[in-house]
């Protein structure tokens, strides 16, 4: 069953689902979610499953009523719920749509096909999984700032040096290591797992780049 241990943060669900930690938190807040895919212990944690129900609950808020797409929700859950493998389904497993599983909801007026959002979720929460391969939380490390695994170099920084305009091929006279699916992972990472606070200056980190100037070239008025 879901804990404050296998749940998750809003701001993943948020990522998986392609939406806001504010939607997210909304579904607790406004009683859509089920009890079983939310925890309060330490904060709001969530199932994995949650980024495919939150999905169809906005996605398709033009063509469902609330109470419709409620009763949907509660159907599925209910059904997963009498299964033996339902802590596999609450934690998103990769084989969930290869479990022989019907997705669908029927009504008397209308049948929901589920599965389509299941595996767009299912698609990013691998994304998540793999970056988390290679970025990682040490309490020991820079007091637990996410690093690329096996250095002790700060994510953020490196990003930040990249959004600033630092290509790639000076990023890796620093740090040999980087690649642009590492970039790619970090990117995913801090998405999926955003931290309060500015980020150190890259030169604050690592003595190989520095800070030349901190001249501001501002452009010229018209008729100046």
């Amino acid at each position: 069953m879901l804990s404050a241990k296998n749940g998750v943060s809003a701001a993943e669900i948020a990522f998986i689902a392609g939406l806001t930690d504010k939607e997210v938190n909304r579904l607790v807040d406004e009683n859509v979610l089920p009890a079983v895919l939310f925890f309060r212990g330490e904060g709001r944690r969530f199932a994995p499953l949650t980024a495919p129900i939150a999905l169809f609950y906005f996605r398709a808020s033009e063509d469902l009523t609330r109470a419709a797409r409620v009763k949907v929700i509660q159907t599925l859950i209910e059904r997963l719920s009498v299964r033996p493998d339902f802590d596999d389904f609450l934690a998103l497993s990769e084989w969930v749509l290869r479990a022989g599983f019907d997705w669908s909801v029927a009504s008397e007026t209308f049948t929901v096909f589920l599965a389509r959002f299941v595996e767009e979720a299912s698609r990013r929460a691998s994304q998540v999984s793999d970056a988390s391969l290679h970025i990682v939380e040490d309490p020991d490390v820079l007091s637990g700032a996410p690093c690329f695994a096996g250095t002790r170099v700060p994510v953020a920084n490196v990003l930040a040096a990249r959004e600033s305009g630092i290509p790639l091929e000076e990023l890796r006279a620093a740090y040999p290591f980087l690649t642009e699916q590492l970039l790619v992972d970090a990117e995913i990472y801090m998405k999926a797992h955003p931290r309060p606070g500015r980020p150190r200056r890259l030169d604050e980190t690592n003595a190989q780049l520095r800070l030349i100037s901190k001249k501001v070239v501002r452009r010229a008025k018209s008729g100046e």
